[in-house]
């Protein structure tokens, strides 16, 4: 149940006061998703939001923001691909599919979906001591342990969501093996329109910046999605742009959901980042 946005003042500290915590949680958030801006409706944000958490881990918020920029990517006229790292069961992704759908009738930047489907790979000491301390207390028996999901399980979704595999190609394995040759590929097609990554890890982060930000678009959009969950993740973003010289702003999402940085190789003037 969520507080209805219409609601006049009185009537939504009313509601407020009668719901439980985790009611008025759930309102906040999907409160939030909605006044992120973007050339989607609020009606089609919900939408979105609603037909894909069952797939994912990422707030309303974190989705509204993917959902919105990729509707962006998919309006601008530039082509190429959308490409997520780190898909788990897949929400962000359907969530960048439906949102091009919704603004442009069709998908127009394809949604390359990378995952191990075998979990993350064990922390590393630059990870920080709150990611070993996670993954160590991680059930060995229980089925979402260490972010794990189902190849079967994705590919079942997207299908039930009308996408096809040229729509969302699904990349299997590990990024140091997946990364390099699809950056290859995508250089010749295009380049990446929109780039999430959700890699967790320090060496996760780090490959894939290294593989896709140089067929990145100039003014398109990386997001990362681990950047204050994690100190390893942190210090990729951090590393990378240092040992490649670049002034890329980080600007931080919606809901403090990561952060995210446009592909711009100087600064243009002074009214404007």
């Amino acid at each position: 149940m969520a507080i209805p946005l219409t609601a006049t003042l009185p009537a939504r500290r009313a509601l407020r006061a009668v719901l439980p915590v985790r009611l008025r949680r759930e309102a906040a958030a999907l409160h939030a998703a909605f006044g992120v801006r973007g050339p989607l409706s609020v009606a089609a944000v919900r939408r979105i939001v609603r037909a894909v958490a069952p797939h994912t881990m990422v707030p309303p918020v974190g989705i509204a923001f993917a959902a919105q920029r990729a509707a962006e990517a998919a309006l601008s006229g530039r082509g190429g691909a959308i490409v997520e790292c780190g898909v788990w069961r897949g929400g962000t992704s359907f969530a960048m599919l439906l949102a091009q759908r919704a603004a442009a009738g069709r998908v127009v930047c394809p949604v390359h979906m990378l995952d191990s489907f075998q979990g993350l790979p064990p922390v590393q000491e630059r990870d920080g001591p709150l990611a070993r301390a996670w993954q160590a207390g991680e059930a060995p028996d229980d089925p979402d342990a260490n972010c794990r999901a189902e190849e079967t399980a994705v590919r079942a979704a997207r299908d039930r969501l009308g996408f096809g595999e040229a729509e969302a190609p699904i990349h299997r394995g590990w990024f140091s093996d997946t990364v390099g040759p699809l950056a290859q590929r995508l250089r010749a097609a295009g380049g990446v329109a929109l780039l999430r990554l959700d890699g967790d890890w320090y060496d996760s982060t780090v490959e894939c910046l290294e593989a896709f930000l140089p067929v990145v678009q100039e003014e398109a959009l990386v997001i990362i999605d681990d950047y204050y969950a994690w100190d390893g993740c942190a210090r990729a973003v951090h590393d990378t742009l240092s040992r490649h010289d670049l002034a890329y702003r980080l600007w931080t999402a919606p809901g403090a959901q990561g952060v995210w940085f446009v592909k711009r190789a100087a600064r243009k003037s002074l009214d404007a980042f």
